[in-house]
C-alpha cells in the first residue's frame, strides 16, 4: 500500500500538509543545528497542521493570527531596511494565505461539502480512564503490530534518524496526537483524556443494545488510529483497514470497553475475541459481527413479552423432560438475576434441575451485574424463568422472546 499523496478534501489537505511537513521540517532542522527560534516555530506549526487537517476551529484562528503576524513583521521591515520585491511580496503573500485558511476552513463551507467527502479510515477505543502514552511506548505497539523496527521521537527533540539502506519508520507527537510513518502510508494516532462523544448521555440513550449504552455511560477516555492520505478509490482505502486493526488490537487492554467505527457509527461492547477479528485478513467485515449476545430493554408490559413468557412458562414441562431424558444439548434458560440496583435478564447454561430451582452457569457476559462474569455458577427459582431453549437434532426448541427482541430492537432503532 504505497503512499500516493492525493488530497482527501481539496485546497485544505495541502494547506494542512504544507503546515506538517513545515512544521516537522523545522523541528528536524532546529533540533540538529541547535536554532531555538526554528525549533518553537516547528513546534508551533505541526500541531496547527494536525488541527487543520481534522479541521479543528482553533488551528484555524491560530494559523490566520500566525499568518497575519507574519505580514505584519513583513510590512514592519519594509519601512525598516527598505524595498525589496521579497520584502513586498512575503507580507502580500503572507496575508492571501490568512485569508485562505480562514475561507477553506470555514465550518459552513467544510459542512455544505460534508456529503462529497472521503471515508474516514479508522477505528477508535472508548476506554474506562485515560491512558499514558509517549512516542517511545507507542513505537513498541508498532513494531510489534507491523514489524520493523519503529524509531521514537517527541515533537522537541531532533528528527529521527535512519541509514540510507533503511526504509524510514518513526513515531513522533506527545499525547493527544502522534504521527506514524510507515512504508505503507501515515498514520495519526490519537490519546485523550475526555469521553469519546461531545454528549455522552445522548449518545449513550441512541444505542438500543444494552452493553454498547453501558460502555458509552463509562467511557472517559478515548485512542484511534486514522489513515492520512488514503487511496481515491474505495476497494484500496479498505486495504488500510489490516494496519489498522491490528495496531487498534496492540493498544486494546484491560480498560477497552468498546470498539468503534466513525465511519459507520457501528459501536461493538469490547471482548478479547475481538481481537482474532482485528488481527484478520478482514477486520472491517468482521468487526460487523457481534462477539456476545446483544442485550435490548424492553418493557415487561409488552404484550408480546408477556405472551411469549407465558407460552415458555405454559411448556415448562417440556423442557424439564428433555433436559432429564438427555434428548438434546446446550440446555439453557433465561431468567433475571440482580446485584445492588442492576436487574438483567440473562441466559443461564443449565447443569441441574429441581422442582423450584435452575441451578447453572452464566452463558453470556453480564452488563453490569458487580463482579460476575461468564461462567459463574448461580441458581435461579423456576417461577422466575421467562424463556428457555435446547438443541435437538441441530434443531433450536423454545427460545419464544427472541422474536419479540428482534422486534422490539428494530422498533428502538427506527426511534434513535
Amino acid at each position: 500500500m504505497p503512499l500516493k499523496l492525493k488530497t482527501l478534501g481539496g485546497d485544505r489537505t495541502w494547506t494542512a500538509g504544507v503546515w506538517i511537513i513545515g512544521g516537522l521540517g523545522a523541528i528536524g532542522y532546529g533540533g540538529i543545528t541547535g536554532h531555538t527560534m526554528v525549533l518553537g516555530l516547528g513546534a508551533a506549526m505541526l500541531p496547527i497542521g494536525l488541527g487543520l487537517w481534522f479541521r479543528a476551529q482553533w488551528a484555524r484562528i491560530a494559523g490566520v493570527v500566525v499568518m497575519l503576524t507574519s505580514s505584519a513583521v513583513g510590512l514592519w521591515m519594509l519601512t525598516r531596511f527598505g524595498v525589496t520585491f521579497v520584502g513586498v511580496v512575503a507580507p502580500i503573500a503572507s496575508a492571501a494565505f490568512a485569508w485562505q485558511i480562514w475561507r477553506e476552513f470555514d465550518p459552513k463551507r467544510i459542512e455544505a461539502e460534508s456529503a462529497d467527502r472521503k471515508p474516514m479510515i479508522s477505528f477508535a477505543l472508548l476506554l474506562r480512564e485515560p491512558r499514558f502514552l509517549d512516542a517511545q511506548i507507542l513505537a513498541q505497539s508498532v513494531s510489534a503490530a507491523w514489524g520493523g523496527e519503529y524509531v521514537a521521537s517527541d515533537i522537541e527533540s531532533e528528527s529521527p534518524q535512519h541509514s540510507d539502506t533503511e526504509e524510514p519508520r518513526w513515531v513522533i507527537g506527545r499525547s493527544p496526537l502522534f504521527m506514524v510513518y510507515s512504508p505503507d502510508g501515515f498514520f495519526i494516532v490519537h490519546n485523550h483524556d475526555r469521553p469519546y462523544f461531545d454528549e455522552p448521555e445522548a449518545a449513550a440513550q441512541r444505542m438500543v443494545e444494552l452493553r454498547a449504552r453501558h460502555a458509552i455511560e463509562q467511557n472517559r477516555a478515548w485512542m484511534a488510529v486514522d489513515v492520512m492520505g488514503a487511496e481515491d478509490d474505495p476497494r484500496q482505502a479498505k486495504s488500510y483497514y489490516g494496519a489498522v486493526g491490528r495496531l487498534i488490537a496492540e493498544l486494546a487492554g484491560p480498560d477497552t470497553l468498546a470498539i468503534y467505527h466513525p465511519d459507520s457509527g457501528r459501536l461493538n461492547p469490547w471482548d478479547d475475541a475481538l481481537l482474532e477479528k482485528l488481527r484478520g485478513p478482514n477486520p472491517l467485515e468482521d468487526f460487523a459481527e457481534p462477539v456476545n449476545v446483544p442485550v435490548i430493554e424492553v418493557d415487561e408490559e409488552d404484550p408480546r413479552m408477556v405472551a411469549a413468557v407465558a407460552e415458555a412458562r405454559r411448556r415448562w414441562p417440556e423442557f424439564v423432560e428433555a433436559f432429564r431424558a438427555k434428548a438434546g444439548e446446550n440446555f439453557g434458560v433465561k431468567a433475571p438475576l440482580t446485584v445492588d440496583d442492576d436487574r438483567e435478564f440473562i441466559w443461564i447454561e443449565v447443569v441441574g434441575l429441581e422442582p423450584d430451582y435452575v441451578h447453572g452457569t452464566l452463558g453470556n457476559e453480564p452488563v453490569a451485574l458487580g463482579g460476575l462474569k461468564m461462567g459463574d455458577r448461580v441458581e435461579v427459582p423456576v417461577k422466575d424463568v421467562t424463556d428457555w431453549a435446547y438443541l435437538r437434532d441441530g434443531q433450536p426448541v423454545g427460545m419464544f422472546s427472541v422474536k419479540v427482541l428482534d422486534a422490539v430492537a428494530k422498533e428502538q432503532a427506527k426511534k434513535r
